[in-house]
């Protein structure tokens, strides 16, 4: 069966060693392989606005699985066709226990991100990930005096939270507190200086089924394309499961094929092989 939709991810799969730009030869096969009508989406942990900028400006990609599958985005019609979100009243009570520690709180919601403005009008760049420089320089991001209140009072509901360095003396209380929540699911094992969290229903293939049933192809027809956790049930779901060669032992063991390296172009050899 030939392949009709092609899911890759982005950090690790998609982009080397920058996480910003997307390298010739990958580009190029991506147009090539658009070019035969196969469908391109972007399957992720990133917010729809924080993709590299040459994923929006090309108009051959239209939906975007981002923020771990909280959000399926049609950037045609500007519209979400599926979410899995964290509530807004829990969403606001998130942030109200983190308002005011001067974290550096990267707070999806709405495709996009959202800062504390005390702390963003003056970042600490030490804990601003390398990748998201460009972001935070060019901003971006939308900026609010208090997102409990504005995400309350707007009724926005939290795709994800990323809080990046966090004081050690802060690390196990911040982390025992959104655990004991009860609605929210950790992508990171244990308290450290980085937390990310979501919704705890979330399920990366809800979204992947509501964009495969929205084009009408099949998972037999599709080929995943990864190198984490995150993408496993994706690439054994899939017709063809390709494995970065970057990945780890027991996404490579789940795989159909391992490709080469990010940093080598593996995502342009594979789509090479298997479609061009």
């Amino acid at each position: 069966m030939s392949i009709r939709a092609v899911l890759m991810d982005m950090d690790g799969t998609l982009l080397g060693k920058s996480q910003v730009a997307v390298s010739m030869r990958n580009m190029l096969t991506l147009q090539k392989v658009m070019e035969k009508g196969v469908h391109v989406i972007p399957c992720t942990g990133r917010v729809f606005n924080m993709m590299p900028p040459q994923l929006l400006t090309h108009p051959g990609f239209r939906y975007y699985v981002t923020s771990h599958g909280a959000r399926l985005y049609d950037r045609e019609t500007q519209s979400s066709l599926y979410t899995d979100l964290i509530p807004a009243e829990q969403s606001a009570e998130l942030m109200r226990y983190l308002e005011g520690k001067g974290l550096y709180n990267e707070i999806a919601a709405d495709a996009t991100i959202y800062y504390e403005k005390s702390v963003i009008d003056h970042p600490d760049w030490s804990v601003v990930p390398e990748h998201h420089v460009w972001y935070v320089r060019d901003k971006w991001y939308t900026a609010v005096d208090k997102p409990s209140e504005y995400f309350l009072e707007h009724h926005t509901c939290v795709e994800k939270m990323n809080i990046y360095g966090i004081p050690a003396e802060m690390q196990q209380e911040i982390y025992d507190y959104v655990t004991a929540t009860g609605y929210i699911s950790h992508t990171r094992p244990g308290a450290g200086p980085n937390l990310e969290f979501l919704h705890c229903t979330l399920n990366k293939l809800n979204a992947v089924d509501a964009v495969l049933s929205k084009l009408g192809v099949s998972y037999e027809e599709t080929l995943a394309i990864g190198d984490s956790s995150s993408d496993l049930e994706i690439i054994k779901a899939c017709g063809v499961g390709i494995a970065m060669g970057n990945a780890p032992a027991n996404i490579k063991e789940a795989a159909d094929d391992v490709t080469s390296l990010n940093t080598e172009d593996g995502l342009a050899a594979a789509l090479e092989k298997y479609i061009l």
